[in-house]
């Protein structure tokens, strides 16, 4: 049985779409590091291809998800709402569809948005990372349960709005990035975030 779990965990499939995720949460722990114009730009090319591999992930059942535990605290996620928030001032508001047929929308914020998805693969990550197959294979349930019922909507609706913004012609920032010293900045932005993020 264990074997079987370890096929899926460590399948192609499933290390792709991992890297990805670490590569979404360090991009958002370093926000301030990119310029309101490059956040955006990687920001629209890297949710791309993280919602591309999501559809790969192996349909799967859980073993036990009563063990699965949220990691992400809220004070975690206000920091990341907030920083998000800041870069793309003058930008973060947007209408949001989850029902295109049904013709309606709601106010919404692209910095919610992208916390609410740092959320998802940080959970996803913690859980990865203890290591049983067991654990994994309700990690990645979790993680495809989620994206069908939520931050699925979430990425289709960020990318949408961050397209326009780069299309348009949008007056994005491009000299607003910020440059630390090695104990300039708070732990939750320490990361090399400039080197990890090339186009993909």
């Amino acid at each position: 049985m264990t074997d079987d779990f370890e096929k899926i965990v460590y399948s192609d499939e499933v290390i792709a779409f991992t890297a990805l995720a670490g590569k979404y949460c360090n991009m958002v722990d370093c926000v301030a590091a990119f310029s309101q114009r490059d956040f955006v730009d990687k920001s629209l090319r890297l949710l791309s291809i993280l919602y591309v591999k999501a559809l790969s992930l192996p349909q799967i059942e859980p073993i036990d998800p009563d063990l699965i535990e949220k990691t992400v605290t809220q004070e975690e996620w206000d920091e990341v709402c907030n920083a998000v928030a800041a870069k793309l001032a003058g930008f973060d508001s947007y209408t949001e569809t989850f029902d295109p047929l049904a013709g309606d929308g709601a106010m919404a914020s692209l910095s919610e948005g992208f916390a609410d998805i740092f959320q998802d693969m940080k959970d996803y990550l913690s859980l990865m990372q203890m290591g049983s197959p067991e654990m994994m294979n309700d990690a990645i349930w979790e993680c495809v349960n989620n994206f069908k019922n939520y931050w699925g909507q979430r990425v289709v609706n960020i990318i949408r709005v961050l397209h326009h913004l780069i299309y348009s012609g949008a007056p994005l920032k491009t000299d607003d990035a910020r440059t630390f010293e090695s104990d300039d900045r708070p732990s939750w932005e320490r990361g090399n975030a400039q080197s990890d993020f090339g186009d993909e």
